[in-house]
C-alpha cells in the first residue's frame, strides 16, 4: 500500500504546480521562465501516473523488506550538503562548475566502471543545462567571479 501513496501525492503536487503556474503565469506566447514551472508540473503528473501503472502491474511480485536507515540518512546528508554547497558557491565558482562538482559528486561514487566517460558525460550535462536555462528560458544563472 505504501508504495502506491508516493506516486499519488507526487501525481496531486505535479497537478497543483502546474495548474497554479498556469493561472499565475498563462502568458506563454514566447518562452520564459513562466513556461518551466507548467512544463515541470505536467512532466511529475505524467512521470508519477506512470509509476503508478508500473507499481500496480507489479504488486504481487515486490515484497518490501526493510528500511536501510544508515543509507537513507548517508544520501540524505550528501544531498543536503550538495544544496548548501550550490547556495555558497554557485556565485564564486559559477553554474557550471558547481553542478558538475555535485553531479560528479553524487554518482561517482556508486559507479565503478566507465568514470572517465560519465565524468565527460555530467560536464557536458551541467553545460546543457546552463544552455537550456540562460539561453532558451531565459533565466539567469550565476556566472562566477571567479571567472569573470
Amino acid at each position: 500500500m505504501i508504495r502506491f501513496i508516493t506516486p499519488v501525492l507526487l501525481c496531486i503536487f505535479g497537478s497543483i504546480i502546474a495548474i497554479y503556474s498556469y493561472t499565475t503565469y498563462g502568458d506563454f506566447d514566447s518562452y520564459g521562465a513562466a513556461f518551466f514551472p507548467t512544463i515541470i508540473g505536467v512532466c511529475v503528473v505524467v512521470f508519477s501516473l506512470l509509476d503508478l501503472i508500473i507499481e500496480i502491474s507489479i504488486r504481487n511480485k515486490y515484497v518490501f523488506q526493510n528500511f536501510n536507515i544508515k543509507q537513507d540518512v548517508k544520501v540524505i546528508l550528501a544531498i543536503s550538503f550538495s544544496v548548501l554547497f550550490y547556495i555558497f558557491a554557485s556565485d564564486f565558482i559559477g553554474f557550471v562548475a558547481t553542478t558538475s562538482l555535485i553531479l560528479l559528486g553524487l554518482t561517482l561514487p556508486f559507479v565503478n566502471k566507465n568514470r572517465l566517460i560519465l565524468t565527460i558525460f555530467l560536464i557536458i550535462l551541467s553545460i546543457l543545462i546552463y544552455l537550456l536555462f540562460a539561453k532558451v528560458l531565459l533565466v539567469p544563472l550565476p556566472d562566477g567571479t571567479l571567472f569573470s
